[in-house]
């Protein structure tokens, strides 16, 4: 077996006091958070460790024992990395804990019953006597323990020298008897079967099954080829379903696979891969260490790092070693420290009135801009570090309030146990096959810690991220996606003409139309609802027909065409009607286009814009355990002007929760159908810089048909959009 550090060299330090100049977080602080994170879900073992059993008000729909095999597994994968980045050095104790559950989880039952024979929905304390209490549910019987397995083995492979091979024989056993399963066909058709593959994995490295771990293995890896469209993008399965798990599912296993086990033939392939998603992936994080909020689980939060430091630690990466660490501490940052004022407001009125220049929704929820009398920066101000583990004052003062002593709204709770959501809790966010360990996963983005000490990415000096360096707009090809990110503010834009979810229902996370790093999308949350009449959210980032009162969906997106700075795809929201929609963007400009074919005429159409949370304020992140904390960030104003087809200016609507907190609103403008085809422009913008110019001063815009758009940014640049043609109509 390959050590995880065998590839490190050491690098050349930085300057203690320029060391992490934007997050001030170290290797120490990484480490501190982990055993923090570890410690919290002790109180919740069951008697023997064999599960954990945290804290919720429902379970996920595997049931409470899977989901108390869930806070095993994924706490287990978190300890792992922080003793096998140690070299062994476990001062808390984690290694005999879990040693205990693991043996206490594959035990057999009574009457030498199979590991897990038990009811994998039923758990409770009248089961301690048999062992029940700690024993996990069978891989044959709960198809969540094929997903666990993978946490399960990748932990005893990372800290085989300190907890494996000091087992007796029969444990070991017992517990290869309850992975076996594990190698069989996956019974999902997506990434799931890297999760056989990486228990093969372990099996292999431990000389266990090696044929049949093998044949594993090329099972998976012929199964995701089917998948890879270039360019550095797999489909996360047979469909057209892109978000994060390309990043930190599709790349991380078969990579980290590759790397453990030594295999330079794999890593030829898989590497180069990893390091063409990086180019992009590692755009899709703003200036603030937030990840992109689009797709499904976006509860594992942090785990969004765990592919930097990948590439990081194979050599297959496009940032430096500075960058990578200031990527990864301002994710792990953004998500543990973090202040938020939250004016909670309340949902007055369907309705209000734009701003004059065709609407603004603006931090206090208010038809004016909201002035003040010192400007904020838009981005976390650097903080100067004099070593690793010392404290330091923050390089920009605290304003003239004085540090925060609004609540902290972070990721984990008053117990330090991780909650189901983003910042805080958010239900409507949350999949059915969630439960309250599944925040667990976000141990993948504790993966750098399996690098040493002296390598370069914790020696290094951190570097800017590429939202923070300039204004940029990248087409990524295979999913039909624009990235759009501003340097002033540091905020990144993902516009989205190719990711679609698997199923027929039309899922947030994958159906709007555009995703930031600065804004959540909305949902249905009855939970909000008003005494008889519940509280239907209108979608944010949206373009629809209204029928019988009602939005039509989006439906799927099929891509058409790109260019620079556009990307285009159709939809069919209705039988005998296409929308031929398109996105160009330069600078914080986004020009929103849709051609409506098919339609009746006098059919209205609305489109909707960003939704803003009013009344909030989030802080620079304190650095931690000193409460200090930066002046407060200006948070994003959204702008929609309309350009072509559409009637008056943009108006206000109530749009309930996102995950940035209660009380959003969304911009709308409205427009009536000509037959047979119908064009709608409108410019949108999304920005933190304090008091932006109007939208509609950010280009000069020329209708010059149906289907072609001359543009005049502001700078004087000029641009050319022609919408393509339908596939039948070439």
């Amino acid at each position: 077996m390959l050590s995880p550090n065998s590839s490190s060299r050491p690098g050349p330090s930085a300057p203690p006091g320029r060391l992490s100049s934007y997050t001030g977080w170290t290797r120490a602080d990484w480490e501190a958070a982990a055993d923090e994170l570890l410690l919290a879900v002790r109180p919740y073992a069951s008697p023997r460790h064999g599960l954990i059993n945290l804290p919720g008000h429902r379970p996920s729909w595997s049931g409470p024992r899977s989901d108390g095999l869930e806070g095993y597994a994924r706490t287990w994968l978190l300890a792992a990395f922080r003793v096998a980045g140690a070299e062994g050095h476990d001062p808390h104790g984690f290694l005999p804990r879990y040693a205990e559950g693991l043996a206490a989880g594959t035990s057999p039952g009574p009457d030498g019953a199979a590991p897990g024979d038990t009811d994998a929905r039923d758990v409770g304390p009248g089961d301690t006597a048999s062992g029940d209490a700690d024993r996990w549910p069978r891989i044959a019987d709960t198809q969540q323990a094929v997903v666990e397995s993978a946490s399960v083995a990748l932990g005893l492979r990372l800290t085989r020298p300190w907890l494996w091979d000091t087992l007796d024989g029969r444990t070991q056993q017992q517990v290869v008897d309850w992975l076996l399963p594990a190698l069989g066909p996956s019974p999902v058709n997506n990434n799931w079967w890297l999760f056989g593959l990486t228990v093969a994995g372990f099996l292999q490295d431990a000389g266990i099954e090696t044929d049949r771990a093998r044949q594993t293995i090329d099972r998976a890896l012929e199964r995701i080829e089917e998948w890879w469209l270039g360019e550095g993008w797999y489909s996360d399965g047979p469909n057209r379903s892109f978000d994060h798990y390309n990043a930190w599912a599709m790349h991380f296993y078969p990579v980290l696979h590759a790397h453990l086990g030594g295999d330079a033939e794999l890593l030829a392939r898989y590497g180069p891969r990893l390091h063409a998603h990086l180019d992009a992936y590692t755009r899709m994080f703003g200036a603030d260490g937030a990840p992109m909020p689009y797709g499904r689980s976006l509860t594992y939060r942090f785990a969004a790092a765990a592919a930097p430091w990948l590439g990081a630690m194979t050599g297959h990466t496009p940032l430096t070693p500075g960058a990578t660490r200031r990527l990864a501490s301002g994710t792990l940052r953004y998500f543990l420290d973090r202040d938020v004022d939250l004016d909670l407001g309340r949902d007055e009125g369907e309705n209000e009135d734009g701003g004059e220049d065709g609407g603004e929704v603006l931090p206090n929820g208010s038809g004016q801009p909201k002035h003040s009398g010192q400007a904020s920066p838009a981005q976390p101000a650097p903080v100067a570090k004099e070593a690793p583990g010392d404290r330091a004052t923050p390089a920009i003062p605290v304003g003239p309030a004085g540090p925060s002593s609004s609540p902290r709204r972070r990721a984990t709770d008053a117990r330090g146990l991780l909650t189901l959501g983003w910042h805080g809790p958010c239900e409507p966010i949350i999949q059915p096959y969630s439960g309250p360990a599944s925040p667990y996963w976000a141990s993948k983005g504790f993966l750098g810690l399996l690098m040493p000490a002296g390598h370069p990415v914790w020696t290094a000096a951190e570097e800017a991220l590429p939202a923070e360096t300039a204004d940029a707009v990248t087409v990524l090809g295979p999913p039909a996606m624009l990235i759009q990110s501003t340097a002033a503010d540091g905020l990144v834009r993902l516009h989205n003409h190719g990711s679609n979810h698997v199923g027929e229902d039309d899922d947030p996370g994958y159906s709007r139309y555009a995703y930031s790093t600065r804004t959540g999308f909305t949902t249905t949350d009855q939970a909000g609802a008003r005494p008889g009449r519940p509280l239907a959210s209108p979608r944010d980032n949206h373009f629809a027909l209204i029928i019988d009162g009602e939005c039509t969906p989006r439906g799927p997106a099929t891509p058409l065409a790109s260019g620079p700075g556009w990307v285009a795809s159709v939809t069919a929201p209705l039988p005998g009607v296409r929308i031929v929609s398109a996105t160009m963007a330069h600078g914080r400009a986004e020009i929103r286009v849709h051609l409506v074919v098919g339609a009746d005429a006098g059919t209205r159409v609305r489109q909707t814009g960003w939704a803003c949370t009013p009344g909030r304020r989030t802080h620079g992140a304190p650095e931690r355990r000193t409460g200090r904390a930066s002046q407060p960030a200006v948070q994003p104003i959204a702008q929609l002007h309309p350009l072509h087809g559409y009637t008056g200016t943009a108006r206000q609507l109530v749009a309930g929760p996102t995950m940035f907190g209660p009380g959003a609103r969304v911009l709308a403008l409205d427009g009536v159908t000509t037959a047979p085809e119908s064009l709608f422009v409108s410019l949108a913008s999304l920005t933190a810089e304090p008091d932006p110019a109007p939208a509609a001063a950010l280009a000069d815009i020329q209708v010059g048909g149906p289907r072609t758009i001359h543009v005049t940014w502001q700078d004087g640049t000029t641009a050319v959009l022609r919408l393509p043609e339908l596939p039948e109509e070439r």
